[in-house]
């Protein structure tokens, strides 16, 4: 069949043949200058001809091939980064490509130079958003332990490494480049790098745990290890010569300029932006783009990598917002997980297992396992020296082994400059990912970050109220808006001298922008940090209320920066070291002032899960409906005066009724506590007594006693026969209460219940917490759930003196000392 035209301009657009290069014989290809965009198939034109569509292709077979082999590898908790390495090595020669119609349709040489330009810029720019969550000053805040571990994560398998490859090369005679290329695997395989820690530790959600932020201090101590002992190889180890030292010096001011020039240029950009236009999160994202590409290309004209400059731009940059969080929200998208997996499945595409017929394979693979090996012990045996529990200091020595995308990127580097040669450059990968994989899998198993807090016996408000002991809340809080309720919360909770009330507040922040999670003291945090002045602000709101109460309460206030998924470890740790009794923490549906949900957030919601499931101490999820109330400001007089507690039976309605029996100490608040009793069990006698906490029945009548003798505090009994009727009455309810308390689980069997267990929204809530979250009530709701274990052992000193004194007594409850908790929660030498 004769061909067209176009068949003949397709076929001869492209001629590829041989020629001399720098090392050996290399591949050549001319193409059209005409061949970017097809003509169209309804023209007879084959699309993959072209450029553009072959690099579409390109980008789609990649994206897709990675999620789904992500999706496979989950269970065993692996990252993006190595399933996009699969990828590639499923894309390429190693699979696939042994077929040559998919390397003449998928991976032709023509193809090969725009996919890895276009991978190229999304790496260096994911390079410096890398760059942009580093904080500088936290290798001056890594304590003695982190230094010590670090420095011995790298020396061990440098120096053991080297003194092998001594060895080896007395013994096997090695050529000189098969020794060079060695070397330059241990001094690759010794590295830690920050960012890549941090991106392990985040997938893992242990970012914000005890092993996170030591993992943290001790793989930039690592990594700065690691660039001292380069350049000190580069300036007295080598032969240098007048080029390399003007390629240092040029290297040198590029940094200057960037540290003094771009920096303080770009935080006076965004300065002056946030000013002009009255916002505080407002970037100048086009200047900054511009400076990024400016450096970007001076770095390829001094001959090093564009993600060079591209890194110690974003280091040079604040962390955290506006910055931080502006850039990443704008970039993270567009570089790391369009253009990314392209650029990390190119190492894929030059790894070929059926190369790997060199005679030194074998040793080449020995010293890699074996400094990996060394890089382990050295961790290990450094974190056991540092007294780390035998588990953690495991995990800690695994988590140092992982590597991502600076050692892949670095690998495809030196393989280009020769520096690798392919033998190497395979091995380097493969060993890689089962390293990486298996490390992963291993910390999942031997680290649990909530057993630190988890355990048999729990703290509770009915075990406080039994023994006397003085009333410690943990309020957390997301934004300005949940400070009214709280507020609103504590006073009815009713602080006096004879009563205090310790209070901690803990601002939850998401984490954006920045590596590594924060949980800090209100004034230790940084003051240009915008998170600072939310915080503020909230502090504020809660300072006022204790400066109203002085002497009845004492107030810490904490931040927590971490990632949604894993900031309920910063709630439990906090609420065992402050030895908290309830927990508060605000429900993940906001209402708006017509009563309608306003606001859904999912992962509030499963910190809320989360919560529930692992804290040392009672739970209270609260409903705050303060703004169908018209409260939203700590200013405004009117405050809760009637509050009213659901009691059905059970250890939860237990806690919800002792939790009352404080509020309805308060001579301005209103409580009645509303029985709901089955017809059936009006035959059964209530004293009957539990074998060993204090029964409900006892928890009754002491309500009862106490009702005779404070005329707003009511006890009412509702007899229903099932569901429908408990319905009625809790519908019956109104607008008749500003809060109302209720224990989270019952007897799901209960004749009380029956017919409401059928459905449920939110399960969390319990089934009438889930009923009261419903648009049709317009009262602020507190759910306790009391967590099941026993009762935790305190100490004497937080026991309230049995007999009160004078109420002329002036002086501040002696509760109220150092000593008795209140210390700075130290993060950073755990």
């Amino acid at each position: 069949m004769a061909m067209s035209k176009l068949d003949v301009e397709e076929a001869n657009s492209e001629q590829i043949g041989n020629v001399h290069g720098p090392f050996f014989l290399e591949n050549i290809v001319c193409q059209r200058h005409h061949m970017l965009t097809s003509k169209g198939v309804f023209l007879g034109s084959n699309p993959v001809k072209y450029a553009m569509p072959l690099m579409l292709m390109q980008m789609v077979a990649i994206i897709i091939t990675s999620r789904v082999i992500f999706r496979l590898l989950k269970p065993l908790k692996q990252g993006m980064i190595s399933a996009q390495v699969m990828a590639g090595i499923v894309l390429g020669p190693s699979l696939f490509g042994q077929f040559t119609e998919w390397n003449e349709v998928f991976l032709p040489l023509r193809g090969k130079i725009t996919i890895q330009t276009i991978s190229n810029v999304g790496f260096f720019i994911h390079l410096f958003l890398l760059g942009l969550r580093i904080d500088a000053s936290i290798l001056r805040k890594a304590g003695s332990k982190a230094i010590l571990i670090g420095t011995a994560s790298y020396a061990f398998p440098f120096a053991l490494g080297n003194l092998t490859v001594i060895f080896l090369k007395n013994t096997f005679k090695l050529p000189s480049d098969v020794v060079h290329c060695i070397q330059t695997v241990i001094s690759l395989n010794s590295m830690t790098s920050f960012p890549v820690t941090t991106t392990v530790l985040s997938e893992l959600n242990i970012l914000n745990s005890d092993l996170g932020r030591l993992a943290t201090n001790c793989s930039i101590v690592c990594e700065a290890t690691s660039w001292f002992v380069a350049m000190v190889f580069r300036m007295f180890l080598r032969d240098g010569t007048l080029a390399s030292l003007w390629s240092f010096a040029w290297v040198s001011i590029l940094l200057g300029v960037i540290f003094v020039i771009c920096r303080p240029a770009i935080i006076w950009l965004t300065e002056r932006r946030s000013f002009s236009i009255d916002k505080a999160d407002q970037i100048p994202f086009f200047p900054i783009i511009m400076v990024l590409f400016a450096i970007s290309f001076s770095s390829e004209i001094l001959g090093v990598h564009a993600a060079f400059g591209a890194f110690w731009l974003g280091v040079s940059l604040p962390d955290g917002p506006p910055l931080g969080t502006g850039l990443t929200t704008k970039l993270e998208t567009f570089a790391s997980g369009l253009m990314l997996p392209c650029f990390i499945a190119i190492s894929g595409f030059q790894t070929n297992f059926f190369v790997l017929k060199e005679t030194h394979v074998k040793v080449i693979e020995s010293v890699i396992l074996i400094t990996y090996g060394c890089k382990f012990l050295g961790t290990a045996a450094a974190s056991a020296y540092c007294n780390i529990q035998i588990g953690d200091a495991l995990s800690l020595a695994f988590l140092m082994c992982c590597q991502g995308v600076i050692e892949i990127y670095t690998s495809i580097m030196w393989r280009d400059e020769k520096v690798l040669n392919t033998e190497c450059f395979n091995l380097l990968i493969i060993t890689l990912l089962l390293v990486t994989g298996v490390s992963r899998f291993l910390v999942v198993c031997l680290y649990d970050p909530s057993k630190r807090y988890r355990s048999k016996s729990k703290r509770t408000i009915l075990n406080t109220r039994q023994r006397n002991l003085q009333f410690r809340l943990l309020l957390c809080v997301y934004n300005v808006e949940n400070v009214p309720s709280m507020v609103n919360l504590l006073e009815a909770s009713y602080p006096s001298r004879f009563s205090p009330i310790s209070v901690f507040t803990l601002h939850l922040v998401e984490l954006k922008g920045r590596a590594h999670a924060v949980l800090v003291p209100h004034h230790q945090m940084n003051k240009l940090d915008p998170n600072t002045v939310q915080s503020t602000h909230i502090v504020n709101g809660f300072q006022r209320f204790e400066q109203l109460n002085q002497g009845t309460i004492m107030a810490q206030h904490f931040t927590a920066a971490a990632p949604y998924s894993s900031i309920n470890d910063d709630i439990c740790t906090l609420a065992l070291d402050k030895k908290a009794t309830l927990i508060v923490i605000p429900f993940h549906k906001q209402y708006a002032i017509d009563g309608n949900v306003d606001h859904v957030n999912p992962a509030m919601r499963n910190i809320n899960l989360n919560v529930l499931d692992k804290a040392p101490c009672s739970v209270a999820i609260f409903i705050d409906r303060g703004e169908t109330e018209g409260r939203r400001s700590v200013l405004m007089s009117h405050t809760w005066r009637n509050v009213a507690v659901i009691f059905i039976e059970g250890r939860d309605d237990a806690e919800a009724l002792a939790f009352c029996m404080r509020i309805a100490e308060h001579p301005e608040v209103s409580v009645t506590m509303i029985h709901f009793r089955h017809k059936s069990s009006l035959h059964q006698n209530l004293t009957i007594e539990v074998e060993t906490e204090y029964s409900e029945s006892q928890l009754i009548n002491d309500f009862k006693n106490f009702s005779i003798n404070k005329p707003k505090v009511q006890y009412r009994e509702e007899i229903v026969r099932d569901g429908v009727e408990t319905t009625q009455v809790i519908s019956s309810l109104g607008d008749s209460f500003d809060l109302v308390v209720v224990g989270r689980d019952h007897d799901l069997e209960s004749s009380v219940l029956y017919g409401l267990t059928d459905w449920s929204e939110c399960p969390e809530l319990g089934v009438i917490g889930d009923m009261f979250a419903s648009t049709d009530f317009h009262f602020s709701v507190l759910i306790v759930h009391q967590q099941e274990g026993e009762a935790l052992a305190m100490d004497n000193s937080y026991k309230l003196p049995a007999s009160p004194p004078r109420a002329t007594d002036p002086r501040v409850h002696p509760r109220f000392s150092v000593e008795e908790g209140f210390t700075t929660v130290d993060l950073h030498n755990r």
